[in-house]
């Protein structure tokens, strides 16, 4: 590993840099501590000319140093392609524990776009599922306030602010932004957790007529919405029912086959709508059999 302790003046800031805000009283902190211990983790930086420098990795530093009044900042040369170079910086910054969902969500964008990268290729490099790269993305189909607000909380309760899984349903709404907005405030209201969520957005969807009476009501009186819960597009292209909780494997299994022959290219909005919903509700009674699996599988 090649370690050289290189002038700040002839170090700059890579212009494709995913991230594009730093949260000032961070660095500070971080500046704080450098004047104290110095800086313990070298940047990594790649040659752009006569003893010049770019940044691959680790710009708030950087940032930190300069503020530190440092004359040097100790350094990994390395010579990585743009698109290596994109990468490293974008798995840098989602293991930032103050990066927001939607900042992550931005970041995974500009990295797509900028590599032509299919949503599989850009979880293949950045570690992820393909599925968490569709989460993320979604976050940006959402009006700009409300996906600024989400947080991210996968171990701790949301405590009535909007998290990924929210986010998820809340999307559902975009056609409807009054719905939507009625939907926000009664999560925080009642700190309603996404399961809760995505059982009120899926009942507004099926009954939108009787919208003002379930959003002045408890979530807990919703069951009368659910009393039929065959995803109806579904069964008219495959004619099989969603699996339950208590079906066996063997009827799970011959389930899945049927969903591929399903075609998306002849249908109105109306009913992809429809489809959606329905995957939708496929997808929570598959999270909720997964879950019950691993816990009968720990017991």
């Amino acid at each position: 590993m090649n370690i050289q302790n290189i002038p700040l003046d002839r170090i700059a800031v890579d212009p494709t840099q995913p991230r594009k805000q730093l949260n000032e009283e961070s660095l500070q902190g971080l500046a704080d501590s450098i004047r104290q211990h110095g800086v313990l983790n070298p940047i990594t930086v790649t040659a752009s000319g006569s003893n010049k420098y770019t940044i691959v990795t680790g710009e708030r530093r950087w940032r930190a140093a300069q503020t530190a009044k440092l004359q040097h900042i100790p350094c990994i040369l390395s010579e990585v392609a743009p698109d290596e170079r994109l990468t490293q910086q974008l798995i840098e910054n989602l293991q930032r524990e103050d990066l927001q969902p939607v900042e992550k969500a931005r970041a995974i964008l500009y990295v797509k776009q900028a590599l032509t990268l299919t949503n599989r290729e850009v979880a293949r490099r950045l570690g992820l599922s393909e599925r968490q790269v569709g989460y993320s993305l979604d976050l940006l189909e959402l009006p700009e306030e409300i996906g600024e607000a989400v947080i991210s909380s996968p171990n701790r309760p949301s405590d009535g602010h909007l998290t990924e899984k929210h986010a998820r349903f809340l999307k559902q709404l975009n056609e409807e932004p009054e719905l939507q907005s009625a939907v926000v405030d009664k999560i925080r209201d009642e700190r309603l957790t996404g399961d809760q969520t995505g059982k009120l957005v899926k009942a507004l969807r099926k009954k939108p007529e009787r919208a003002d009476e379930m959003l002045q009501s408890s979530t807990d009186h919703l069951a009368d919405f659910f009393a039929d819960d065959t995803p109806p597009i579904l069964d008219q292209e495959v004619g099989v029912s969603t699996p339950t909780l208590s079906s066996h494997a063997q009827k799970v299994l011959d389930f899945l086959p049927s969903l591929s022959g399903i075609s998306l290219h002849q249908k109105s909005a109306v009913e992809v709508r429809q489809i959606e919903d329905a995957l939708t509700s496929l997808q929570m009674a598959v999270e909720s059999l997964l879950k019950s699996c691993k816990e009968r599988l720990e017991a």
